[in-house]
């Protein structure tokens, strides 16, 4: 049966949702690539040791834009430590997509619950293109200046907050007065119009400025909770002295579309690899 042309439009969109609703969704897991058997916090921990410097590194958790590992370094020597968490940096990699029989067209993968895939595959079981990798190695965040950053805009918010809106007060001053001087007078329709959109006005106007507000003073306290868990547990550069250790989270950007992360761990002059494997399993 042929369709009229103002009805393919909205089938071509029903088939396009009905598509993306079956497409698979997968969990993605960071894991080291070789496994070590020590864990902290139940998370696995990859293990180098460099002039004598042990490092760990665990995976914690993804955030939106980022994803977090816990390091942890010991020095057993006789000099002090520079540690750096700006200095770490990671390479992102993954593994070529399969390739199909030269006289085969290639086929849509359809991964069963539970299978772990690669990011191609994955990307090909939701007819999805593979964004781009980075061409080079990635430098982690400092937490020193987002820390400093998110004070001052929490501050901003905080007083943004606080601020006498001269307006509004304006508006219920005038609202109140209207409806002050028209008691014992009768007033003709266009006056209690006039009142009645100059109280409408002035409530309205408050709601939307106590909104304003709240929106403020929630931005501010956000904020501010950020930055005390960065000051709290982020991996800050510090001088480890001998016999001492340090840990703390470090923050990289996310790559959900890389098979494989090397984690370059700075010890002295020297960079230490620790590798990860992204595991993504098909729910």
């Amino acid at each position: 049966m042929m369709l009229p042309p103002y009805l393919r439009p909205c089938c071509l969109l029903a088939l396009t949702a009905l598509a993306t609703a079956c497409a698979p969704t997968y969990e993605l897991a960071l894991k080291p690539a070789r496994p070590t058997g020590l864990f902290a916090n139940g998370h696995e921990q990859a293990l180098t040791v460099a002039d004598s410097v042990e490092v760990r590194l665990s995976f914690v958790c993804y955030e939106p834009t980022r994803v977090v590992f816990e390091a942890e370094y010991f020095n057993p020597t006789r000099r002090p430590l520079i540690v750096d968490p700006a200095a770490f940096q990671y390479q992102a990699s993954r593994l070529p997509a399969p390739a199909a029989a030269p006289d085969q067209r290639a086929k849509r993968p359809k991964p069963l619950p539970g299978d772990e895939v690669t990011a191609a595959v994955a990307a090909a079981s939701m007819a999805l293109p593979l964004p781009p990798l980075p061409p080079r190695e990635v430098s982690a965040f400092d937490p020193e200046p987002e820390i400093t950053s998110l004070r001052e805009r929490a501050e901003r918010e905080a007083d943004k907050a606080a601020r006498i809106d001269w307006f509004g007060v304006a508006l219920s001053v005038a609202s109140i007065a209207t409806d002050v001087a028209s008691i014992g007078k009768n007033e003709t329709r266009s006056q209690a119009e006039s009142r009645t959109a100059i109280r409408d006005a002035a409530v309205t106007y408050s709601a939307v400025s106590a909104a304003a507000k709240i929106g403020h003073a929630v931005a501010a306290e956000v904020m501010q909770q950020r930055a005390a868990n960065l000051q709290e547990y982020a991996l800050r550069k510090v001088t480890l002295q001998p016999g001492h250790e340090v840990r703390g989270y470090l923050y990289f950007p996310r790559y959900d579309a890389a098979d494989a992360l090397v984690v370059r761990a700075p010890v002295g002059s020297t960079m230490v690899p620790l590798e990860f494997a992204q595991k993504r399993t098909r729910r």
